[in-house]
């Protein structure tokens, strides 16, 4: 269903205050991101993101859930495997997923 992208900005908000665990900054804005502002990875933010895309209906085919969530680490296997070859380990690099994103997808109907 699309829909103007300030009717999906403000149910996202909504969306976003209702779902999200734990302590929130004082606002929520169109430039919170999940990751960096409201501490979301791996699993919780999985979950957030797949309740997101069936509650707004929101084909997901496009969305690259690792250009915004990379994996953190191989746990203890791969911080010593790492320190055995005295390897650095990479470096991520996510890109900022914002609520601002959420809403232009949710008025579309579509991760663009």
């Amino acid at each position: 269903m699309v829909k103007s992208y300030e009717d999906a900005l403000s149910e996202i908000l909504s969306f976003i205050s209702e779902q999200v665990p734990g302590p929130k900054p004082r606002e929520l804005t169109e430039n919170t991101t999940l990751r960096g502002d409201l501490r979301m990875y791996n699993d919780d933010a999985k979950n957030l993101m797949h309740r997101y895309f069936e509650h707004f209906d929101v084909s997901a085919q496009n969305f690259d859930f690792e250009k915004y969530f990379p994996e953190e680490g191989e746990g203890i296997i791969g911080a010593l495997l790492f320190g055995f070859v005295n390897r650095k380990r990479p470096r991520l690099n996510p890109k900022p997923l914002t609520i601002a994103m959420l809403a232009h997808a949710a008025s579309v109907g579509a991760w663009v």
